[in-house]
């Protein structure tokens, strides 16, 4: 995935619908849409629910780096995360982050994890088709640090099943609830984990965004002249509800309360 510089006029500019996780910028006759930093953290109920792979899993152990690390690279090469990035890159950062989980960098790896693969077609090891590392933290609570489907694999409900199959080890554990965050750019990690049941979290940062973000795409449906009624209402509705979470979490700021206005603040170690 690459950042975009389009040559366009100025008046074409403040035409252009805003995408949450990106940043527009207008300079030197061009419109430079890059990636901004706005991270989402979500939550799900450690509820336990049959699992329907259409791959064999098992748990990770640290063995197997490797190949987790090979999945990584292939799964994330053109993602927002990575943007501009070469595959280099990405197989550097993967293998950080893979190590730091084995680690403990980000809470106790659990037992939780689950990985899942497949045979070549023309043989060889197996290899990882998909992913699911799970952390623990010292309140009960655990964190999906990392999720990643290899591109041949995904939409067949394969990170679902992973991910519930990890859900169902952590009731087991007693474990609840479970954590996420992902890229406000990332769409389809987004729409899965919204499909999946997670429910993001209070966040003044965010909330101001999605505020600007309704209000610009209100603005341009009425310059562009082609906004019907209904569609007029719903994006009003959008600001509106928008307007009264930034009003409620700035509240929360003026009186102190950082863990309530602030999704990072509440999963600061």
């Amino acid at each position: 995935m690459k950042s975009r510089h389009v040559p366009m006029s100025f008046e074409e500019f403040e035409l252009l619908p805003v995408e949450p996780g990106w940043k527009s910028e207008y300079r030197d006759g061009k419109a430079h849409v890059t990636p901004s930093e706005h991270v989402a953290f979500a939550r799900v109920t450690v509820s336990p629910a049959p699992v329907n792979s259409p791959l064999p899993m098992n748990g990770v152990t640290p063995e197997d780096q490797g190949v987790l690390l090979t999945c990584f690279a292939t799964a994330f090469q053109d993602t927002i995360e990575y943007c501009d990035s070469d595959p280099a890159r990405t197989s550097d950062s993967g293998r950080k982050l893979i190590r730091e989980y084995f680690g403990g960098k980000r809470g106790s790896a659990l037992q939780a994890s689950k990985m899942a693969w497949f045979h070549p077609r023309q043989g060889g090891d197996r290899q990882v088709a998909g992913a699911a590392l799970i952390v623990g933290h010292k309140d009960n609570s655990a964190l999906l640090d990392l999720l990643f489907v290899h591109p041949d694999y995904r939409g067949r409900g394969l990170a679902s099943a992973l991910v519930q199959g990890a859900i169902n080890h952590l009731a087991h554990l007693g474990k609840d609830p479970l954590f996420s965050r992902y890229h406000l750019g990332n769409l389809p990690s987004r729409t899965w984990h919204q499909r999946f049941g997670f429910v993001e979290e209070p966040d003044l940062i965010l909330a101001r965004l999605y505020l600007a973000t309704a209000q610009h795409n209100y603005l341009r449906a009425r310059q562009l002249g082609n906004l019907p009624d209904f569609e007029a209402n719903s994006l009003l509705k959008q600001c509106e509800y928008w307007n009264d979470q930034v009003q409620s979490l700035e509240e929360s700021l003026v009186n102190g309360k950082m863990e309530e206005a602030f999704a990072l603040w509440r999963h600061q170690d």
